[in-house]
């Protein structure tokens, strides 16, 4: 009979990359959908500054403001649950969580709503083609 011991621990970086990029996938699948809900839902407003004479960059800042910050509090929700998840499943040996991803955690938590600016800065800096007409629907 031959006992072996194993010097190692598998590593779980190569799936905690691949979870962190799967998260920021999916999280930015939610994110286009916002940015698009938004620029919908603030036509009107937008119309209304740019009536008023507020530059493309005024206009840019806002929406890239509120997609950074509803991302970001997203982001800082969605890591607090999923860590309260965790702590809930391990709550007889909470040393499992020990060796805390920081960045993996960083990138998602800076990374989503960094790129959720950029998306609501990019896609709000057009125009819109009707100011003088009154949207119908609201």
């Amino acid at each position: 009979m031959l006992v072996e011991a194993r010097r190692e621990e598998p590593s779980l970086v190569t799936l905690r990359w691949g979870a962190t990029a799967v998260g920021l996938v999916v999280a930015l699948g939610g994110l286009a959908a916002m940015a698009g809900l938004l620029r919908y839902e603030a036509a009107s407003d937008l119309r209304t500054l740019a009536a008023t004479g507020a530059s493309s960059g005024i206009r840019r800042t806002l929406s890239a403001a509120t997609c950074g910050s509803l991302a970001l509090l997203g982001a800082v929700i969605g890591t607090a649950g999923a860590y309260l998840g965790l702590a809930a499943g391990y709550v007889g040996d909470l040393g499992q969580l020990v060796p805390v991803p920081v960045i993996h955690l960083l990138t998602l938590v800076l990374g989503i709503p960094a790129v959720a600016a950029l998306a609501g800065w990019l896609v709000s800096g057009r125009q819109p083609p009707s100011i003088g007409r009154q949207s119908l629907d609201g």
